[in-house]
């Protein structure tokens, strides 16, 4: 009885070792606050209108600070085209559109690419939802008139 005892409390320390190690080790990521540049490395509207776009790639920054799966970057990349199409025209839109598909995938290691808001790379995978819970709870902490008023020259 005595012996079955000790294996018991034996197994049961091997298990709540394992259960701490395991939770350590699947630590979830973390979102940093929200961060824009604007439109990244090109202009934030035209020269008449020189925050045309500003509204347009904020959004899309928002959208890219969240990361997700590659269809969800190419929705976003989507609705930057359509939007400052709308604030200007197709050519530009199109411009705009090519640069962050070219440019914006979370490979490359700049301050803008898809994913940019989490402290560790995390590629084109789905959100979790403990990754959700961290955009849903940042997204309330957001300043969004702080961040165009420091965008607006």
């Amino acid at each position: 009885m005595l012996e079955g005892m000790k294996q018991l409390s034996g197994l049961i320390l091997v298990l709540l070792i394992f259960t701490s190690c395991s939770s350590v080790l699947k630590r979830s990521n973390e979102l940093l606050p929200f961060t824009s540049d604007g439109c990244s490395m090109s202009p934030n509207g035209t020269p008449k209108e020189p925050e045309a776009f500003l509204q347009c790639c904020v959004r899309h920054d928002y959208h890219y600070w969240q990361g997700g799966t590659v269809e969800q970057k190419a929705g976003a990349d989507e609705e930057l085209r359509s939007c400052i199409s709308n604030a200007s025209d197709k050519k530009t839109g199109d411009l705009y559109w090519v640069g962050v598909r070219v440019g914006g995938g979370p490979e490359f290691k700049t301050p803008f690419r898809w994913g940019y808001g989490w402290r560790q790379h995390r590629g084109y995978d789905a959100l979790s939802a403990d990754e959700e819970e961290q955009v849903f709870t940042k997204t309330k902490d957001i300043d969004w008139d702080g961040i165009y008023r420091s965008l607006k020259k």
